[in-house]
């Protein structure tokens, strides 16, 4: 599970990083404390021709399927399982075709001990950047439409298993491409190379114990005790 997570990288780094070709996101900025809803970057692959555009665009950080009635469904979406989103009424028309990454430089996850919840981050070695493997939906009210999202997970690795059993998928740079066509028909296949693909990315995190979040800044990153 992930309920939180910092993008603290701005808009040209974004566009350096995943070399996108255009964006749909020119106010944004960077975040220490992203909660669920929030207006998040994502990146998706859009069919051009023969070819593809890669677009870093907006979305609402819970994903709402194209057929609710309401933006609010009664469940929480912003994460789905990798192992059953390609079966799910919710999620599984996304997976065919509306796959996205989710950028982030580090995510939070609680320790709970009795009723005792503390909060760790995680980053990447040498400050490298999470492309997590995200879903999409776009949802239409009226004159409203709204691009949403999730985020998938997995179980746990062993190494972090005391700290939370479920874990985001962080997926490798050669695995973007694959992951981001349009033309891929998304199977539940795809999604099991996706948590196969993300270990590597797993085994080499710092975890360190933060203060109790609140506000938005860098200093929500600071190692305590």
């Amino acid at each position: 599970m992930c309920g939180r997570f910092v993008l603290d990288l701005e808009l040209d780094e974004l566009i350096s990083e995943f070399v996108a070709q255009e964006h749909r996101i020119p106010d944004w900025a960077p975040h220490w404390n992203i909660a669920p809803t929030a207006t998040i970057p994502i990146v998706v692959d859009r069919a051009d021709g023969e070819g593809t555009l890669r677009t870093i665009g907006p979305a609402r950080w819970s994903l709402t399927p194209s057929w609710s009635d309401t933006l609010e469904v009664k469940y929480p979406t912003f994460n789905a399982r990798s192992e059953s989103a390609a079966e799910k009424p919710t999620f599984r028309d996304a997976v065919k075709r509306h796959r996205a990454l989710i950028p982030a430089t580090a995510y939070y996850e609680w320790h709970r001990e009795g009723g005792l919840k503390t909060p760790y981050a995680l980053r990447p070695a040498h400050d490298a950047v999470f492309a997590f493997a995200g879903l999409y939906s776009i949802w239409s009210a009226g004159d409203t439409t709204i691009v949403t999202a999730t985020m998938l997970t997995a179980d746990a690795t062993p190494e972090l298993s005391w700290l939370h059993p479920r874990r985001p998928l962080a997926l490798p740079r050669e695995m973007w491409d694959t992951w981001l066509n349009p033309r891929v028909v998304g199977t539940q296949s795809l999604l099991s190379d996706a948590a196969e693909s993300s270990l590597g990315h797993m085994a080499h995190l710092e975890c360190y114990r933060v203060a109790p979040l609140e506000g938005n800044g860098p200093e929500l990153l600071a190692p305590v005790g």
